[in-house]
């Protein structure tokens, strides 16, 4: 034995492989260094083997006389499969849209046999090559079919372990197709024959009711025939479709379309949504359940009855009876699952099948005159059971069969999987771990397989021309193991169905040509209506049994491709009317609907709308939907689990109408999808959102995608990119319009468009009065100023940060709305500030790109429509210098947005290179590999003005550019520390200052350090920018003052509970009856951060604070009562004591909680686990049960930020 070292030329990675003489034969040194180097060909002499000086090797002596061999093919091995560039986010999409089929038809012809295309996140290598597909249908080291993560998986829920939607290496799968291949049989088959002719003979009685000019809807009649013979023939189960001509659907068919209809749908779906109570995922649910049982009660009185050990029977009663040879058989849920498979895939394209085929008969003549003489030959009629062998006879129908099954297979695309790398035909490294798609339309449709193939010719299938091409040319029922095993069974019922119907009917068509629907999961006609006349041309039987002739002219004409549509993209008037609502508490749910309506223009929605959803009158009155339906499109936010103020009356209309009778027919006709915002640290977070996605659901509306959620906690802009690039490629798909590069369905693609031009804007000129009021313009609309009175720190020396605590004059701010009593605001309220950014700052910014800063200008109020709602453009009001534009409007301490990025890199393209802008881009835009390096860098480009320094090439920016990508302010919020009871005219704040330190610099939180720096002095009051924001009674003291109650915070979330206790003091001290309110608090030590110290004691002095409580995380040494949940915990018996008091006279207590999201989890916990351990729950489940009763009571209240 001689060991030999192999690799690929041009290839370093090596194997080494053993030739056993000098007289081994050349064709074996190649097969095994094929093997070694995992080269997967037929013939072994298109092994090519070279020496290092790259001489072709002719005989074994060359070989012998080499340590290391060079292998290469004809073709050359190639480490890149062909396929168009990838754009990020979306891949290849744009050139699969508007129709998959007709994009890998496109495709194909563009880049060849293999392609390597990704979409939205998917990836495949697809063939439309016989010879790689022979390769790829294997089950072996390197190929398999796995049903994760394809869309089976959606159907696996349903047809669980069945055998097409098992893995091949599942064990289920093994012994199920072991014990079920002799129930298909030849011999088995044969068995099945008379049951098959006795249902078209049912059929022909209710076809025998349609008069000539009756339309008849083909598809669907071929499904009942199909379905009945599979349920009755399997399974001994009659569905009762075939009794009368108007015979009603059976429950189990519609639970079975409405699963098949949802997979599509469920598809599409963030994994999330499939487990929410949603209406479409319970009847999901609820139509599983209703299959499954009635599956497994067949199941179960077969087993119960006579037949119970009948083997022969039926295939139910195979499959109850089979066994292996060491006795194991399947078990009732997989036969169960076994029956709901073969239901679905024994009716669905067989069906389809028959359907194409009596299109394809009526439309050549020629070719339906060979196949009645065939039925004569053989003698088949209408009236008589035809036998096996009869039908076995029919040859000529067979081809005519294959011919359809070739232009329409039912399933277009075979998905497999690729364990490992492999080299496959035509000499392409496929990597492992790789989803791999068998395009079976592809492959019928090939033109150097099937020339001129959208010609309809059974002589294709002659046992000639069959010879001449690979057996994996022809794949309806694909091949190797995962072949299709009902394949006879299909085949002879086909045959049973055309030959009795063609003896008794002629099936007419005189309308266009018929397509298919693209997004449908299996080839089905659309629209095929057809007329049946009784048949009086059926020819006599022909004594020599042949066939009419039909020449052919020595050059087919070609035919034009069939390219499959689901809707006239030209014709606009089928379009559907579009709404986009928002209700916004910050702009961003205004933003987003205003991105996604500015898409929708451009993709040609002409009816197309954007309103704020109180402006909406598709609720006030019952919903009557326009001629072509209405899709609504709703982004929502959440406020402290309330909806936001302009949604206030919808919600209001939700809860009515979902109490009232009748509510389930409301808004039939509306298409409807939700895209909600919040953030994941709160516990009502998507809270209305999900309320709003649900009612429209129960209220007849049709979810036409699932509902997206955008998370401020992390990338929120990202989310929505995401979701509406899901949402715009389903949208799309669905009215048969195309994206593009220049109408991308990514949001920020679109807007940086649309921002990259700069907006009409017009300078004043200072002789002007508007010029002077834009030297005023300091962004006063939404509020007004508030005077800081006090400006103290909190803290003590040596701790290193900074808390404030901050009183003003809020004599001029508007009161809170809804607040009755006259008081300004309610104790438990928030208050915005809007901050400046400092003076430094802008100045750096606006020097750097070469602005005059006192120069005044006006944004043209047109250019503002099409810019996003966040932007300055669409935010400054009036005339205003640019120093104010940055100073009071413009966000210029908050990370740079992708729209900025995005113009910026415009910017830097004209300043230097396309290179230097390239580099710059590849930074932050996503990568075609679904990667995001957006997040990575923010983290070293944390501010706009960091971008500046990074890449000073940009000395100029155009102003209507930046004002349309650079992003507005956004006020900061605070609980109110303070109660109006002590001073209506005064507010306090209490303020953790912010001052980051990264990478050697700091960053300065804008609004806490800009209070910070709001002094005090001689030089008397800073007035600042203010408003009150009402938590909306979500965080407000019980009403009754009696009520206990339980304040649980850390740091700066103490502010509402100082509001809370001056107000419980105030009431102490008028005389009323004030229940106990015990405060637990976490902050670092009782020297340095232990905030309001002294006015603790001085409540407690006063018999208001009844127990303080308090934490401290940095204590040296160590303390186990380390947090405030520590606290809560070690007081678990004195909090459940006060939640549950033993005297009916006691009122119970009601839990506050105020501060981070990890904290409010944290104490989540520990009042889970103290609801268990005093036996008020018996697991987790029923615990958190519980634990929202109190939040339902408004016994457990949370105020918790990021």
């Amino acid at each position: 034995m001689k060991p030999i070292v192999v690799c690929l030329k041009g290839d370093t990675t090596n194997q080494v492989i053993q030739v056993a003489d000098e007289k081994a034969k050349l064709d074996n040194i190649r097969q095994l260094a094929a093997e070694a180097l995992h080269i997967l060909v037929d013939d072994t002499r298109e092994i090519l083997l070279y020496n290092s000086s790259g001489r072709l090797l002719g005989g074994v002596d060359d070989i012998w006389q080499e340590q290391v061999i060079y292998v290469d093919l004809p073709c050359h091995v190639k480490d890149a499969i062909p396929g168009p560039t990838k754009l990020p986010i979306v891949g290849n999409l744009y050139d699969l849209m508007p129709n998959f089929d007709a994009g890998l038809l496109k495709l194909f012809d563009t880049y060849g046999p293999v392609i390597d295309i990704s979409w939205c996140g998917n990836r495949a290598v697809c063939t439309n090559d016989p010879l790689v597909a022979k390769q790829f249908l294997k089950e072996n080291e390197y190929f398999t079919k796995k049903i994760a993560p394809t869309s089976l998986s959606e159907v696996q829920k349903f047809a669980g372990d069945g055998l097409f939607t098992s893995d091949t290496d599942a064990g289920h799968w093994k012994l199920a197709h072991k014990l079920l291949m002799p129930a298909f049989s030849p011999r088995a088959i044969k068995a099945y024959q008379e049951e098959m002719g006795s249902i078209v003979l049912q059929t022909i009685s209710i076809l025998d009711q349609f008069q000539p000019n009756e339309s008849y809807d083909v598809l669907a009649w071929m499904t009942k025939v199909t379905f009945e013979t599979i349920g009755r023939i399997g399974f001994g189960y009659d569905f009762g479709l075939l009794d009368a001509k108007d015979a009603p659907p059976h429950p189990m068919i519609d639970a079975m379309n409405t699963l098949l209809e949802l997979t599509v749908t469920r598809s599409q779906q963030m994994e999330i949504m499939k487990y929410l109570p949603t209406a479409s995922n319970l009847k999901f649910d609820s139509c599983i359940k209703l299959m499954h049982k009635i599956v497994s009660d067949v199941i179960q009185e077969r087993k119960n009855g006579p037949d119970a050990a009948n083997k022969d029977k039926d295939l139910l009663g195979f499959m109850l009876n089979a066994r292996d040879e060491s006795d194991e058989g399947l078990t009732d849920e997989n036969i169960r699952d076994q029956v709901v498979t073969f239901l679905i895939a024994g009716h669905d394209t067989t069906a389809n099948t028959l359907a194409w085929l009596f299109y394809e008969l009526a439309r050549h003549p020629d070719v339906q005159a060979k196949v009645l003489q065939e039925i004569a030959n053989v003698g088949i009629t209408h009236d008589t059971l035809p036998t096996v062998e009869q039908v076995n006879s029919l040859k000529y129908t067979m081809q005519v069969i294959k011919e359809t099954l070739r232009m329409y297979p039912p399933v277009r695309d075979l998905p497999k999987f690729a364990r490992k790398e492999c080299v496959i035909p035509y000499g392409y490294k496929v990597p492992g771990e790789t989803p791999l798609i068998v395009y079976v339309y592809g492959i019928h449709h090939n033109e150097a397989v099937y020339p001129n193939s959208y010609h309809f010719d059974p002589d294709r299938f002659t046992s000639e021309e069959e010879e001449k091409r690979s057996s994996s040319a022809w794949l309806p029922f694909s091949t190797g193991p995962r072949a299709c095993i009902g394949r006879p069974f299909a085949i002879q019922e086909a045959k049973t169905v055309i030959a009795m119907l063609l003896h008794k009917y002629e099936f007419k068509y005189d309308g266009p040509t018929i397509d298919f629907d693209p997004q449908s999961a299996t080839t089905k006609p659309t629209h095929l209506s057809m007329t049946i006349h009784p048949r009086t041309n059926f020819p006599e039987p022909n004594p020599n049994a042949s066939l009419p002739s039909s020449p052919k002219p020595a050059q087919m004409p070609s035919i034009p491709r069939i390219v499959p549509t689901k809707v006239d993209s030209n014709s606009a008037q089928k379009l559907p009317k579009v709404t986009f609502l928002y209700a916004t508490q910050t702009g961003t749910s205004q933003d987003y609907a205003n991105q996604l309506f500015q898409q929708a223009k451009g993709f040609g929605f002409s009816n197309a709308s954007l309103l704020s959803i109180d402006k909406w009158q598709g609720y006030e009155t019952k919903y009557n939907a326009p001629e072509n339906k209405e899709l609504v499109v709703l982004c929502l936010a959440t406020y402290n689990g309330q909806p936001p103020d302009p949604a206030e009356k919808f919600n209001k209309f939700l809860d009515k109408m979902l109490g009232d009778a009748g509510h389930e027919k409301h808004f039939d006709g509306l298409l409807f999808a939700v895209f909600g915002v919040g953030n994941k640290n709160w516990r009502t977070y998507q809270h209305f959102p999900i309320k709003v996605d649900n009612a429209l659901d129960q209220m007849g509306a049709t979810r036409v995608f699932g509902r997206g959620e955008g998370n401020a906690d992390q990338d929120m802009d990202s989310d929505f990119n995401n979701w509406s690039a899901h949402f715009w490629i389903s949208t799309l798909e669905a009215y048969g319009l195309a994206a593009s590069v220049e109408k991308s369905v990514v949001p920020v693609e679109a807007t940086s468009k649309i921002s990259s031009a700069s907006i009409k804007i017009r300078y004043l000129n200072p002789k002007s009065a508007d010029f002077k009021r834009g030297t005023s313009n300091k962004n006063l609309t939404n509020y007004r100023m508030a005077s800081i009175q006090v400006n103290r720190e909190l803290q003590q020396n040596g701790s290193g940060r900074s808390t404030r605590h901050i009183e003003l004059d809020v004599s001029e701010l508007n009161p809170v709305t809804d607040n009755k009593d006259g008081l300004p605001y309610i104790t438990g309220d928030h208050m915005e500030i809007y901050p400046e950014n400092s003076c430094s700052l802008v100045e750096s910014i606006g020097l750097n790109f070469g602005w005059i800063l006192d120069s005044v200008f006006e944004v043209d109020e047109e250019a503002k429509q099409g810019v996003s709602s966040r932007s300055l453009a669409a935010v400054i009001d009036g005339p205003c210098t640019i120093r104010n534009a940055l100073t009071y409007y413009a966000d210029l301490t908050g990370s740079p947005s992708r729209l900025f990025l995005h113009c910026y890199a415009h910017q830097l393209r004209k300043a230097t290179s396309d290179a230097v802008a390239d580099a710059f881009e590849e930074q932050f835009i996503p990568h075609a590999d679904g990667t995001d390096p957006y997040p990575d860098f923010i983290k070293t480009h944390r501010t706009m003005l960091d971008v500046q320094l990074a890449f000073p090439q940009v000395k100029g920016f155009d102003l209507g550019q930046f004002l349309a990508a650079a992003g507005a302010m956004q006020p900061r919020r605070y609980s109110i520390a303070s109660s109006p009871l002590v001073n209506s005219k005064t507010a306090a704040l209490t303020v953790g200052v912010v001052d980051d330190l990264l990478n050697g610099k700091c960053y300065p939180g804008l609004s806490s350090s800009y209070l910070a720096h709001c002094l005090t002095g001689d030089a008397g009051k800073v007035a600042i920018r203010a408003s009150f924001k009402s938590a909306k009674s979500s965080f407000a003291l019980p009403k009754d003052p009696e009520v206990p109650i339980i304040m649980i915070s850390a740091g700066t979330g103490v502010s509402p509970f100082r509001g809370f206790l001056e107000e419980r003091a105030v009431l102490k001290q008028q005389g009323k009856k004030v229940g106990a309110n015990v405060l637990f608090f976490g902050c670092r030590r009782s020297d340095q951060d232990f905030i309001y110290k002294e006015e603790w004691a001085r409540y407690q002095d006063l018999g208001v604070l009844t127990d303080l409580h308090v934490a401290f995380s940095r204590l040296d040494p160590p303390s186990p009562n380390k947090y405030v949940q520590h606290q809560v915990l070690l007081q678990a018996s004195q909090v459940w004591s006060l939640m549950n008091p033993d005297e009916a006279s006691t009122k119970p207590a009601s839990i506050y909680i105020c501060g981070a999201g990890e904290m409010s989890r944290d104490v989540r916990s520990v009042f889970l686990n103290m609801i268990k351990s005093f036996d008020s729950a018996d697991s987790e489940e029923t615990a958190v049960q519980v634990l929202q009763q109190w939040a339902d009571q408004g016994r457990y209240n949370e105020d918790v930020w990021g």
